[in-house]
């Protein structure tokens, strides 16, 4: 990497090499002041280089590159990779973005085969990461700042295995992780979500991997749009304003899990090809009749409270459940 250039007007640049024995360098850049690419022509040649010199030149050109992704994330992404004790990446792993001011959660996702975790459209300010999986030690990242313009990579994090004496305590305590991958779906387990009490299945769903709500609260999926939305199996009749109104009253409380599944099978209606939102309720399995009145308040900026009642009657064959939801303050 040059360092010869001008540091206050030139945020990097490059020197390409020719393994060729006539071969020619030439650099490209960034202007920070220009905030365009400047590339030069060959600027002189390599005539006391071997071939070998060329190509271990060569092989530092990925780790420069690293650094600079490292440094010049886009605005509003936040990426890393998790790895184990043997450095080969670990899938299946919980990530958690949390806010620094008050350890809210902001946005949860699971690592992939590579190890992968990619937060987008995360909104400026202080947060830091957890991370979790069953037989590890959890992880928590040191602080870091998102801007409109700037976002963060915090590289590769190696995760360390639990201590025997750790062990028995995971198993004796053992629930079910906050967000789970099966075949065909993602299952976010509400019960063990860290959002606290008057959450609601919107909360939730603003925090699920891969779920995007804009600002006139259409939900996407993976940057889909076309959701369906189903309440245990079935598509809801609602759309727009008035599915918002309804998912923003749901207690978070009355729900049991929520699966996502981003590529749904044939069994699934075409219109469904968006991708697929479920919200499995709670159910109580308890026979005959009963109900429950339920309600809940939180308190962020600004206060957010709900209440709800629920009917459910069950005998040896059937079982009916509904719900009456209401959000009591609006959350704007």
């Amino acid at each position: 990497m040059d360092t010869c250039g001008n540091a206050a007007s030139r945020a990097w640049e490059m020197t390409f090499i020719s393994l060729e024995p006539e071969g020619l360098t030439g650099t490209t850049g960034w202007s920070s002041k220009a905030g365009m690419a400047e590339r030069s022509g060959p600027s002189r040649i390599l005539s006391g280089w071997t071939r070998a010199d060329r190509r271990r030149r060569m092989r530092s050109l990925p780790m420069m590159r690293e650094i600079f992704m490292l440094q010049a994330q886009p605005g509003g992404v936040v990426r890393l990779k998790i790895q184990g004790p043997d450095s080969l990446p670990l899938e299946n792993v919980t990530a958690e973005l949390l806010k620094s001011k008050d350890s809210l959660l902001a946005k949860a996702s699971i690592s992939d085969k590579q190890g992968t975790v990619i937060f987008e459209n995360i909104k400026p300010g202080d947060y830091f990461i957890k991370l979790s999986m069953i037989g590890f030690g959890a992880y928590l990242s040191p602080g870091f700042n998102i801007t409109a313009d700037r976002g963060y990579d915090a590289g590769s994090i190696i995760m360390k295995t639990e201590r025997a004496g750790e062990m028995k305590a995971v198993v004796v305590s053992a629930k079910k992780p906050f967000i789970q991958k099966l075949n065909d779906r993602l299952v976010v387990n509400v019960e063990s979500s860290i959002i606290g009490a008057g959450s609601s299945a919107m909360d939730i769903l603003e925090r699920a991997p891969g779920v995007s709500i804009d600002q006139n609260d259409v939900i996407g999926l993976r940057g889909r749009t076309g959701v369906i939305i189903m309440v245990d199996g079935k598509p809801t009749p609602m759309t727009g304003a008035d599915l918002a109104t309804y998912l923003r009253g749901l207690p978070s409380g009355a729900i049991e899990r929520i699966d996502i599944i981003t590529n749904p099978s044939s069994k699934y209606d075409a219109a469904g090809n968006s991708g697929i939102i479920d919200i499995r309720m709670k159910k109580d399995q308890r026979v005959g009749m009963n109900g429950s009145l339920t309600a809940g308040y939180g308190q962020g900026i600004y206060p957010k409270a709900n209440a709800g009642v629920t009917f459910n009657y069950r005998n040896k064959k059937i079982n009916v459940f509904d719900a009456f939801i209401e959000c009591a303050i609006p959350c704007s």
